[in-house]
Parts: C-alpha cells; structure tokens; sequence
C-alpha cells in the first residue's frame, strides 16, 4: 500500500500557512517557536502595509504636504523592511537572534510612541511588549537584559525630559509613579527569564532524552539486527550439518560453514577421547588446521587454557585479548588471532568436546552474542553424537550381516555337502554339453557378482537371463532361462525374473530349514534310543557292545572301537612309552599274543 503525502490532503489556506510560517528543520520546539515568530511578524507586517498605505494615499492626496510627514512615511517604509528582513531571518532557522532584534525594534517604537504622548500617559504599559517577545523568542536571558535595557532607556528618556527627574522620583509627586513602570518591567523580566529558563530546560531535558531513547533504539535496533543475522547464521549452519550421517564430513562441513557465516578467521573443532583425558583436534580451518591435525594437536582436559578448561568445566570460556589472557596460548601458526572462545559440546551432563572460534577483531565476541553461538554448539553436539552413534549402528549392523552371512554360508554348506546332485542343480528341458558349460559360465558369473546378467550370443541379441538367488546378502543359486526363439529381453521381464529369485529364495531357506531341523530331530531320536538301551545293559561289557552296535548302525560301518581303562591317565601314559619301547626293541611274532597282565582291568569289545 503506497503512502499519501499529507500536503496533498490539506485545504489551500493550511497549504498557504505552512508555506508562509516555514522554518529550517531543527527541534520540535524551535520550530513552533519559529512559526508563533513568523506568524506574529507577519501580521505586524501586514497592518504596517495597510497603514503606510493609507498615509501614502493622503500624502498624495494633499495638495501641500508637509516635510515631518513625509519623513515619517519614509521611516515607516525603512521599518517595514527591517521587519521583513527579521521574517526571512526567522524562516532561516534563527529565531533566537530574530527574537531579541523584534525586542529591539518595539522598545525603539515603543520608545517613540512615549516620547510623543508622555511618561505617564497609557502607552507606558507597552513597554513589557519588548521583554515578553525577548522571553517568548529569545534565549533565556535576553528577558533579562531588555527588561533592564527598557529600564535604563525610559530613565535616560524621563531625565532628558526633566532634569530634576531624580530628585522629584522618591519625593512622592507624579514622578513617583513611574517606579511602577520600572517595577512592573523588572517583574516581568524576572518572570520571563525564569519562564523562558525553565522552557529551555525542559526543552533541553526532552532533547537529552529523545537523543538517549534514539540512540537506544538504535543500539537496540543494531544488536537486533546483529542477533537476526546470528540466528540466520545458526540455522543456515545447521541446516548444513543435520543431516550428515558421516562424522568426518560433518566436522569438515561444521568448520567450513560457521567459518563462512559468522566471519571468524580459525574455527577448529575438538573432540574428547574416550578416557576423557585429552580434547584431541579433529578438524580446523585451511591448511594450518591441517597441519595441526597431522601433529596431532591436543589439549589435556582441565589445563590452563580455554580448550582445556571448558572441556573440564562444560562452560564457555572468552579470551578477549590473546596477548595478556593466560589461559590462552601462543600458537605460532596462528598467531593473528586477538580474541578467542571455546564452546563446550555437550550432550546432557556430557561434555564430547570443545568449538574453537577464533577472531581477528578484538570485540567478536560479546555478552549478547554468547548465547546464540552457545545454541549453535549444542546443535553441533547433537549431530555429532547421532552421526557417532550412527557410525556405530552401522558397525554394528555391518557386524550382523556378517554373522548373518557366514551363519548363512556354513549352513548352506552343511547342507549341500549332505544333498546330491540332483537336489542341487536343477534343468527343465534338453540340456546339451555345450548349453551345460555356458549355463556354467553364466552361474560362475551372477554368482561373484551377484547380479543379473543377459547374455549375448554369436551374433549380439540376448539369448540367456540369469538373476542371483539370495538369502542374507549371501548368493547360494542362480535362476536362469533361455528363450526357444528370437527374444529381446524386457525390463519387465527382469523385474519378473528378479521377483521369482527372491520368492525362490524364501522358499529354499525355509525347505533347508526343514530338512535340517528334520536332520536334527532324528540326530536327537538315535542319540535318544541309544542312551535308552546303554541305559539297560547289565553289564559293563554288554554295555559296551550296546553302543558299539548302535553307533554302527548309525553311521553306517562295521568298524566300531570302544575302551574303558581304569588305570591313572599319567600311569596310562608311562605304561604307553614303555611298551613302545619294547616294541622297537623286540617286535612280536606274528600270531603273538601282546596282552599284558592285569589287563582284566579293562573292558574292549570291537564289532
């Protein structure tokens, strides 16, 4: 919506007033003191036209017109112009210097309009017109000064008159009474100074204040501004970094983007290690933060510098002058650096790790600004743990796929080892060698790289889709088809294979659950019905033939060893070196029995 300019809606006689009572732009109140001046300059003006008119008029009109006349005329046109010249000066900006020359002219007109009608006739009382106009217009104490300057001229203009004025003025006779004109132009003097006084003070206690509510407000306004551009900074710099999930990147991103928004010339980030002993730098600005990390830069936790200290503390530590402030120390490499803060990351009671700003400027850093930049460590800390802890996830999930997998791969191998070749490898029409062997070096393919694969014949066109078959991120098997005829194969065609694959897939590791969980249950029915029948031997003997027959039966051979030996296991063993001794010495006949005595201590049987 455009703005309408108040001239416009103004009647012509308020647009004539304003032009006419026009001052220079200054105060509020100088410029309506201005204005009651040219307003009343104006209207003296135009009664001194009209009547100089008038005088004028009759001056030719007078067939002998006298000389006095004549003379008066002319100093009331001198007059006139005298006045117009205060108008202008007014209109200037200059109403104090107009004020005291308006006072000046009425004490003269004033003066000689006594002189012609006497000390004590009623003009006198204009004499306060030159004092009130001086307090109304001028400083202060020009009301003053005119009231005694109109003092001093109506004494001068008595003793002119009558010399014996002096001596006539206390003995009580008509003189007397001009001592209330003096009085009176005292008191008004006295009042008007005071007025005037306490008008200028007010004025000026106004304008003291109005300056300190604006530069208030200005101060305000530019903190306000500074803080907007702050929080802009903020967002913009989080907004970069929230949404990494790689904690290097975030880091490099962080530095580059508070470095770039806020205008400081080192930010470096530090981060605890994890027995919170030392704030060890992980990222910093250009090539001399690279060079602090190659060094490995760190910072003790707790020492005496603002690194330390708020990685201990958890609070934002300012070194405002990087010369004398102790807790800062030199570094050669960045030595333009004048004001320094750290901000410590935290999360919760938690500290991870300290912000590093850095400034050229030796007020970067003020109490106002503190707590946004504090803000914006702690969103910088959040996203360094959810990548942190993020990293972790994926660790952890990576770990899980990998125990997935190679769960996956030994049960697939187990599995197979016990499958034969036609539960493996299954064909649905004709298949020669040579059809075999390419079929073969197509499944070798989509097996390593576990994607579909088209290939091409002797003359380009597609002629076999083969799409992996996968359980746990693992390829156990290969789906594949070869059209009997011409084909250009489809994405369609693809995303059907695909589906068919991944149904495959359930299907095959829920039937290889099965079976196994079948191998298992009958595994655990022998190992049941063995332990029964062990259970009802008689005998040590039987015992051991019982289980020599069952495992027999079991696993499908005729060669079963079982022993018991009741001898100590060192005793067993000396016994074991000493008859192989004895048997390199002197090895036995065949058909010699090598049974030692005592040997009813153990029970063998062998099927």
């Amino acid at each position: 919506m455009s703005e309408v300019n108040p001239n416009l809606t103004q009647s012509p006689l308020s647009q004539l007033y304003e032009t006419l009572t026009y001052t220079q732009p200054g105060d509020h109140a100088s410029e309506r003191r201005g204005r009651l001046a040219a307003v009343i300059l104006l209207l003296i003006e135009v009664v001194m036209v009209f009547v100089l008119i008038g005088q004028t008029i009759q001056l030719f009109t007078d067939p002998e017109p006298s000389t006095a006349r004549l003379t008066r005329l002319l100093v009331g046109y001198g007059l006139a112009a005298v006045w117009l010249g205060i108008y202008f000066f007014n209109r200037r900006g200059l109403t104090e210097a107009a004020g005291i020359a308006m006072s000046i002219i009425l004490l003269i007109v004033t003066m000689v309009l006594i002189s012609n009608t006497g000390s004590l006739a009623p003009a006198v009382t204009t004499l306060i017109l030159p004092v009130i106009t001086a307090g109304l217009f001028g400083p202060p104490a020009s009301a003053l000064g005119i009231a005694f300057l109109t003092v001093f001229t109506y004494l001068i203009f008595n003793i002119i008159i009558s010399p014996t004025y002096l001596g006539e003025l206390f003995t009580g006779g008509e003189t007397s009474q001009t001592l209330f004109v003096y009085a009176i132009t005292i008191i008004v003097g006295l009042v008007s100074w005071v007025f005037s006084r306490t008008t200028y003070r007010a004025i000026e206690e106004k304008q003291e204040l109005t300056v300190a509510l604006t530069t208030q407000r200005e101060t305000i306004m530019a903190r306000l501004q500074t803080q907007t551009r702050q929080f802009q900074a903020t967002i913009s710099v989080a907004r970069n970094i929230v949404g990494s999930r790689n904690l290097n990147n975030l880091l490099e991103d962080a530095v580059t983007s508070i470095r770039e928004a806020f205008g400081y010339s080192h930010v470096q980030i530090f981060l605890t290690d994890e027995d919170q002993t030392y704030a060890v730098l992980r990222q910093s600005t250009g090539s001399t933060g690279q060079s602090l990390i190659e060094r490995g830069h760190r910072q003790e936790i707790g020492s005496s510098n603002v690194i330390g200290h708020a990685a201990a503390t958890g609070q934002a530590i300012v070194a405002r002058d990087t010369d004398q402030d102790i807790l800062r120390k030199h570094n050669e490499l960045i030595s333009e650096t004048r004001t320094e803060l750290a901000l410590p990351l935290s999360i919760g009671e938690r500290t991870i790790g300290v912000l590093d700003l850095q400034s050229i400027s030796t007020d970067a850093f003020d109490e106002n600004s503190l707590p946004i930049l504090q803000v914006l460590a702690d969103q910088l800390a959040i996203a360094i743990e959810n990548a942190r802890l993020f990293e972790e996830a994926e660790e952890n999930l990576q770990e899980l796929r990998d125990v997935s997998r190679e769960t996956a791969q030994r049960s697939w191998q187990e599995f197979l080892a016990d499958a034969s070749e036609d539960d493996v490898h299954q064909t649905y029409g004709p298949e020669p060698e040579g059809l075999r062997i390419q079929r073969s070096r197509i499944a070798e393919k989509v097996l390593g790289s576990g994607s579909a694969i088209i290939s091409s014949g002797e003359d380009g066109k597609p002629v076999y889709l083969a799409v992996p078959v996968v359980v746990r991120s693992e390829v156990i098997g290969v789906l594949g088809v070869e059209p009997d005829r011409e084909r250009e194969w489809t994405q369609e065609d693809l995303q059907l294979m695909q589906s068919i694959a991944e149904r495959t897939s359930l299907a095959v590791e829920n039937a290889r659950l099965y079976i196994q969980t079948q191998r298992t249950a009958e595994r655990e029915r022998i190992i049941g019905t063995i332990a029964e029948r062990l259970q009802r031997a008689p005998s040590l003997a039987m015992l051991l033939e019982t289980a020599t027959r069952e495992l027999s039966a079991a696993l499908g051979t005729d060669n079963v060893y079982a022993e018991l030996s009741m001898e100590h296991p060192l005793a067993r063993r000396r016994k074991s070196v000493s008859e192989a001794s004895e048997l390199k010495e002197s090895p036995p006949e065949a058909g010699e029995d090598t049974a030692e005595p005592g040997e009813t201590e153990e029970a063998r049987a062998e099927l």
